[in-house]
């Protein structure tokens, strides 16, 4: 777990599946600063034990939407997280949130699961890593209805027009190195402040042949750099403050090179 002091990586990886690395998530350990985040119960108690070995590790703890179906029991699924969050050290739920694209049929499911995560989070005063496809609105208009004060948007390829309202509500834009493949993606780059971006891997996911993981942050920081046409180390500085920020106001204090 992140301590108070400790120097860390200057390298941001906000969104990472170390659980499915099995034991070689540790050539990642003290490289960078990374959100693990977690897609059930099961993984999530695994992200944690990462998280007891590595101080560069921020553990998220949650149910993917991905991982919902009509059969989920919501109340045992809230019990199950709010045990772990009492158990205190976790500041992040993750990764949480609705799926239109990809899973639509469990839409009403997922809902209940993700208002559930956003009852714990408004009561804990935690983050959260959203997945948010296809549903982009739904899931800011819930932010907001919750009170949901740190939350950072995962793999934004929403709507340009809506990311003005994400950034006044002080949320945070995840890029990723689909960058490469994905033009609405840059797109949304382009669009984005710098003051609202932070840097993710979704490793070990794989998109359109490119095996996404925190290995390719560097190529990310200049991807975004070329767009905005800044310095790669100026857009590295501004990911390390936006994300320190971030977990600054979720009860971490992080020391960064």
């Amino acid at each position: 777990m992140i301590g108070i002091g400790e120097v860390l990586p200057g390298l941001v990886d906000s969104h990472v599946h170390l659980y499915e690395y099995g034991d070689s998530w540790s050539s990642y350990c003290g490289k960078f600063i990374m959100l693990a985040v977690s897609d059930d119960v099961a993984s999530s108690l695994r992200t944690l034990e990462i998280a007891r070995h590595c101080s560069s590790v921020v553990p998220a703890v949650g149910v993917h939407p991905w991982s919902v179906n009509e059969g989920v029991d919501v109340a045992k699924f809230a019990r199950d997280l709010e045990e772990l969050l009492e158990a205190g050290g976790i500041r992040f739920l993750g990764e949480v949130g609705l799926d239109k694209i990809f899973t639509p049929s469990t839409f009403s499911y997922q809902l209940k699961v993700f208002e559930a995560a956003l009852d714990l989070a408004s009561r804990y005063g935690v983050g959260l890593s959203v997945h948010a496809a296809g549903a982009w609105r739904e899931v800011l208009d819930l932010l907001r209805k919750y009170g949901i004060s740190v939350a950072i948007f995962h793999w934004y390829t929403g709507p340009l027009d809506l990311l003005e309202d994400i950034v006044a509500e002080g949320y945070l834009i995840g890029v990723n190195p689909a960058l490469k493949v994905q033009r609405k993606h840059e797109d949304v780059v382009r669009v984005a402040p710098l003051e609202a971006l932070v840097t993710e891997s979704d490793g070990p996911y794989v998109y359109r042949g490119l095996k996404l993981g925190p290995e390719l942050i560097e190529y990310l920081l200049a991807g975004v750099a070329q767009i905005k046409g800044v310095g790669v180390e100026e857009v590295a500085k501004a990911v390390r403050r936006n994300f320190a920020k971030a977990l600054s106001r979720v009860g971490l204090t992080l020391y960064l090179p």
